[in-house]
């Protein structure tokens, strides 16, 4: 007979018939290595907590959080334990534990894939088997009316961010929608898949299909910014004017989505965040093989342009530029 007693300290001792056994405790080490398929196994709400991430509340399988791939007051991010995959509703992405690592980390699947072998080997993981299931958000947006932008609270907002509603409202639209049956409205901004982008004082989301927005003027030069605000915001330091396409990303996980389009144009400018993320989609963008350059000092010390614009009124972009980049006349980004 086999009596294991445990102790409140120290190891356990074994009883084995007569014979008395201290065993020596281990903590045990995963020594398995992962490729995609046993990967996306893992449990992505133990990954979270190995992350110091917490959830917010839990309701059933669903594990709300911060979203930790952005900044919000509000929990978003949602992790549904039965089928182990994840949504954020604020940008309007999902997917497994791998979509979510190289997000998290800023990296590639590769170099993901090797975080869990080898960095990740103190972790004991628990694994779950995903259902091939498509992950939808279940209270996602739905439009029910688009019209010019003209509400007065909309056009406050525009006002409150610094940007002159004449010139969103040849960009954007008022947008009509629900969420969960509730109606709403905000700005919206197209993106090429005819999704949109919504923004008012208190909502930052998206309807499906979530898509890169490209604003083409047949120039030989590109402009890529993260979000629509700062591309509004960009104009307005511009006086509404450009020789600039522009490519908005509407998420940096998009990244990747606008490297076909970069590769048409002679010169590639990139005015994204400075934050972690901001950061890391330039490194993406310069190793993708095509040239770009970081066109984003002149509002160095701002996390992003409308920050800058915000902070810092109406100054004139066009003398800034040129400081920072002298060529910029030729190259597009000039009045």
């Amino acid at each position: 007979m086999l009596i294991i007693h445990h102790k409140s300290k120290g190891s356990p001792t074994v009883w084995f018939g007569t014979c008395i056994i201290q065993i020596q405790t281990f903590r045990f080490y995963n020594m398995t290595r992962y490729n995609c398929k046993t990967a996306k196994e893992l449990s992505i709400v133990d990954y979270l907590e190995q992350c110091g991430i917490q959830p917010q509340r839990i309701k059933a399988h669903n594990y709300w959080y911060l979203s930790p791939l952005r900044e919000e007051q509000t929990a978003s991010f949602k992790v549904n334990t039965r089928l182990n995959a994840w949504m954020d509703f604020g940008e309007g992405t999902g997917g497994n534990l791998i979509d979510l690592g190289i997000r998290i980390h800023h990296c590639s699947v590769e170099e993901f894939l090797e975080r869990l072998n080898v960095g990740n080997h103190d972790f004991s993981f628990h694994q779950q088997k995903p259902q091939n299931v498509n992950l939808q958000p279940e209270n996602p947006v739905v439009i029910t009316g688009v019209k010019a932008l003209e509400h007065p609270a909309l056009i406050a907002y525009l006002k409150t961010r610094g940007v002159d509603p004449a010139i969103a409202t040849a960009y954007c639209k008022e947008i009509y929608f629900t969420v969960g049956g509730k109606p709403y409205f905000a700005i919206g901004f197209a993106n090429r898949s005819g999704g949109y982008e919504l923004r008012n004082n208190w909502f930052k989301g998206a309807s499906s299909p979530k898509d890169i927005t490209i604003i083409d003027g047949g120039h030989k030069a590109a402009i890529v910014l993260e979000g629509f605000i700062d591309f509004l915001s960009l104009l307005q330091l511009k006086g509404g004017q450009s020789q600039s396409d522009f490519i908005i990303l509407n998420s940096v996980a998009l990244a990747e989505k606008a490297v076909p389009i970069l590769e048409n144009y002679q010169d590639v400018f990139l005015m994204l965040n400075h934050d972690k993320a901001g950061i890391a989609a330039v490194e993406k963008f310069q190793t993708s093989g095509i040239s770009v350059t970081d066109a984003s000092g002149f509002y160095k010390g701002f996390n992003d342009i409308n920050d800058y614009l915000t902070t810092q009124g109406q100054t004139p972009l066009q003398p800034q530029i040129r400081h920072k980049v002298p060529e910029e006349r030729s190259r597009g980004i000039g009045r």
